[in-house]
C-alpha cells in the first residue's frame, strides 16, 4: 500500500499569501512555473491593478492545487 503524505492546504495558502506566484510551486509546480511567467510580465510593465488580481489568483490556485493532490492520494490509497 501507498503511503504518501498529504499537502497542508493551510500551508498552500500560507506560502501563496506570503510569496505570490512563488508559493503556487508548493502544491503545483507547473502551476507555479506559468503563475511566475505571468507574475514577470505584468511587473515589468508595472501593472498595479493586474499584480494584484494575480496575487489573488495565486492563493485561489495554490489552495486548489493542494485539494486537487491530497484527492488523488485518496484515490491511490483505495
Amino acid at each position: 500500500m501507498l503511503n504518501l503524505p498529504f499537502r497542508s492546504v493551510a500551508a498552500a495558502l500560507m506560502f501563496c499569501v506570503i510569496l505570490g506566484p512563488v508559493g503556487v510551486l508548493y502544491s503545483s509546480i507547473a502551476g507555479g512555473i506559468v503563475m511566475i511567467v505571468l507574475g514577470l510580465f505584468v511587473m515589468h510593465f508595472k501593472l498595479l491593478g493586474p499584480a494584484i488580481l494575480l496575487w489573488l489568483v495565486s492563493c485561489v490556485w495554490g489552495v486548489a492545487g493542494a485539494n486537487r493532490f491530497n484527492k488523488k492520494i485518496v484515490q491511490l490509497q483505495k
